[in-house]
């Protein structure tokens, strides 16, 4: 086996290497959810055109009695999509984002968002009744 062939590099030099061109494996998949997250999290736009508006309906839902935490992870779809096309751009991925970033992968991805604003809603870091957002 030829160094190239083992480090899977293509064999024109021209050609930029993504090593998400072939399958990857679960490790890799993680991985890049995890950097999917993080993206997502730190992503101001997606945070000002999903979050702020709904904060206090959030809020509302997670105080209730009849808070449904599987609903409340599906409510983060649109977002999880948006941020995996936003990502796949930015990092100019060559493989389509929609075998990269599988309906499984955006499923936890939406768990994973919707822990965290849970977490965040319940410890009060956005303030709502004051505002301070």
């Amino acid at each position: 086996m030829k160094l190239y062939e083992f480090f899977n590099v293509p064999v024109d030099k021209k050609q930029k290497y993504d090593p998400h061109h072939a399958d990857i494996s679960v490790e890799e998949k993680q991985k890049m959810a995890d950097e999917v997250f993080w993206f997502i999290l730190d992503h101001d736009e997606l945070h000002k055109e999903y979050v702020l508006p709904f904060i206090q309906e959030l809020k509302n839902q997670i105080t209730s009695p009849n808070f449904n935490k599987d609903r409340f992870t599906k409510m983060w779809m649109p977002m999880v999509s948006k941020g995996c096309k936003l990502f796949h751009k930015k990092h100019k991925l060559k493989k389509d984002p929609n075998d990269l970033f599988d309906e499984e992968m955006r499923k936890g991805l939406c768990k994973s968002i919707g822990d965290k604003f849970i977490k965040e809603i319940e410890d009060d870091v956005y303030n709502v009744k004051g505002h301070k957002v």
